[in-house]
């Protein structure tokens, strides 16, 4: 049973997650008696294909590793939400999540989601149009998601945005810093699940184009970077990427203005990075980048790359 103090507290968090930012204050209060608070420790199992799918959960703390049954993994950390797809399925789950380190989760209970007697139908299609329409972003490719739907869903684990690919803005010139910050994106998306990196757009998803990189074309632009991936990542792994550039239309009255857009699929092998100075290894850890240690790369390309644990 959760405290009052306690259920405060995990309604609050809930409330800031895509899935539920949709409900007011009341319509949060409404769902109390489907949440609650759970703590795994290392290794400990969150759920399997053989569990029944009563529960969706939200990660507060620690990280998930989740294994798929076409045997991808994907690591997930808090402020993310596992289970989607087999709470609305509601017969199987599409795979199986152990704890990577001791991690505590909210569950939401997904069987008490569709009985009106715990949460008003009103309440309840909220949530699941908002669960639906994560979960169609899941089964579609990336590159087929319009890149006006990109910037609507913000950046995540498979989304980025970089306001340049060469021009630094604080010291108004070209930076191999900035240039190295694209190539760290698209190395770990190689090294995950894949990804979007979208060039040319600010964090808050406004649209600031690709003048201030003063390339002579776009023909230009696009042999630039091409270049840079096969210089600094490897030719080998250019065929998982495909790059395009696109006009979008900004806010009524401002003029059209061209991005690059970087699909990343994810590779069949290992992607470094090299940055002129050393090797690196990306991987993506929600929405962000990073880098591992020598000791971390070794039994992650051991558990992605070839099924081993």
């Amino acid at each position: 049973m959760n405290t009052s103090s306690e259920l405060k507290d995990i309604l609050d968090e809930l409330s800031q997650h895509p899935i539920f930012e949709s409900l007011d204050k009341a319509e949060m209060q409404s769902i109390a008696d489907i949440v609650s608070r759970k703590s795994f420790k290392k290794d400990e199992k969150l759920f399997d294909t053989a569990g029944i799918p009563n529960f969706l959960f939200f990660i507060e703390s620690g990280k998930f590793e989740v294994l798929l049954s076409n045997n991808e993994r994907i690591e997930l950390s808090s402020g993310q939400m596992i289970g989607e797809i087999a709470v609305i399925n509601g017969d199987f789950r599409s795979g199986s999540a152990n704890a990577m380190e001791d991690s505590t989760v909210i569950q939401i209970c997904g069987t008490r989601l569709f009985k009106d007697e715990f949460v008003e139908p009103k309440v309840a299609l909220k949530i699941v149009r908002a669960l639906s329409k994560k979960i169609t972003s899941y089964l579609r490719s990336k590159e087929q998601i319009s890149t006006r739907e990109l910037l609507e869903i913000g950046e995540n684990d498979q989304v980025e945005y970089k306001s340049s690919l060469r021009w630094n803005i604080h010291i108004q010139k070209k930076d191999k810093n900035i240039e190295n910050a694209s190539l760290k994106t698209i190395a770990a998306f190689l090294n995950s699940s894949g990804g979007t990196l979208l060039i040319g757009v600010a964090d808050d998803s406004s649209i600031v184009g690709l003048e201030a990189d003063t390339f002579e074309s776009n023909d230009h632009l696009l042999l630039h970077i091409s270049t840079l991936i096969k210089d600094r990542i490897s030719p080998l792994h250019a065929k998982y990427i495909h790059l395009s550039i696109e006009a979008i239309e900004g806010p009524p009255g401002s003029e059209t203005q061209s991005i690059l857009r970087v699909d990343c699929k994810a590779a069949n092998s290992p992607a470094y990075l090299d940055t002129g100075k050393e090797e690196h290894f990306y991987i993506r850890t929600g929405p962000a980048t990073t880098n591992l240690k020598a000791s971390e790369i070794y039994p992650y390309i051991k558990s992605r790359f070839y099924g081993e644990s």
